[in-house]
């Protein structure tokens, strides 16, 4: 099997593990540590990114080796947090909720090919539950290593943030992916991940969110975080049709060592923001 390298590696030196906190985020994308120190100072950052097209069968032995060899994995935390972000999950309105009946609207929506947990999130802001599936396979090895970490879905914690009047669309990038949440005049309408090979699939994708909720293109402000360059083609090819683009800036409240702070502040926002979550 190919080695994983991390994209990223950013950690500051003597940090006290004991007294920190640990969130991460895992996917079929890859897998990302953040670490908050006592001082409220996010002082390491390393991320692994899967190459577009790994199965889910390979997913647990891509991320044992990680746990195995990342020195992040292998320390002892106040806390540890863990968020998923598998593209199996749906918005459940609270009264609606039933063991059977998620199981049939996740495989209506994602077909039943693949076996796994599901579990739910509730959303007290909006009433509704994040009901998401995960492979048992994936969770044995997070158990193994991290046998204590809280846990939730990225979704959630995106839909959880503060909406703003008008129509905002919030999109993550990864290497070989989009998560979107679309709000229209200040409402969620739709959270959802989608994967792309080049920048017109990327586009496409954006495109066609706002013609099935309505939403003119011109009329919204495109909030951007994760791995996306001002100079490169993919943002080029965004720019053409979203004129209106925030790109999401370090969470306040914190402090970022020397080096975090040589790379655009969108890289790891996200990633951050994951601290005001919990």
């Amino acid at each position: 099997m190919q080695t994983v390298n991390s994209s990223f590696n950013i950690q500051a030196n003597n940090i006290d593990y004991t007294s920190a906190q640990l969130f991460t985020e895992a996917g079929p994308m890859g897998l990302s540590l953040v670490v908050l120190d006592s001082a409220n100072c996010f002082s390491a950052v390393v991320c692994y990114s899967f190459p577009a097209g790994t199965q889910e069968s390979e997913l647990p032995e891509k991320f044992k080796e990680i746990f195995e060899s990342e020195k992040l994995l292998q320390q002892q935390y106040s806390k540890t947090h863990l968020f998923w972000s598998f593209p199996e999950s749906i918005l459940v309105p609270a009264e609606l909720m039933n063991t059977d009946r998620n199981l049939k609207m996740l495989n209506l929506v994602f077909g039943d090919a693949k076996a796994g947990v599901i579990r739910s999130d509730f959303l007290y802001k909006h009433n509704l539950h994040n009901v998401y599936r995960t492979a048992q396979t994936v969770i044995d090895v997070f158990s193994s290593f991290l046998p204590v970490a809280t846990q939730t879905h990225m979704f959630s914690t995106m839909i959880n943030m503060e909406i703003p009047e008008g129509n905002n669309l919030y999109a993550v990038f990864y290497n070989s992916c989009l998560s979107i949440m679309l709000c229209k005049e200040g409402k969620l309408q739709v959270v959802q991940n989608f994967d792309y090979q080049d920048a017109n699939d990327c586009v496409f994708h954006l495109l066609n969110v706002c013609k099935g909720f309505e939403v003119p293109p011109e009329s919204i402000t495109l909030h951007i975080n994760g791995m996306i360059d001002e100079k490169s083609a993919l943002y080029a090819a965004v720019y053409k049709y979203f004129l209106n683009i925030e790109f999401d800036q370090l969470p306040e409240d914190y402090s970022y060592g020397d080096e975090v702070k040589e790379h655009p502040p969108h890289f790891f926002s996200h990633l951050f923001a994951l601290a005001a979550c919990v």
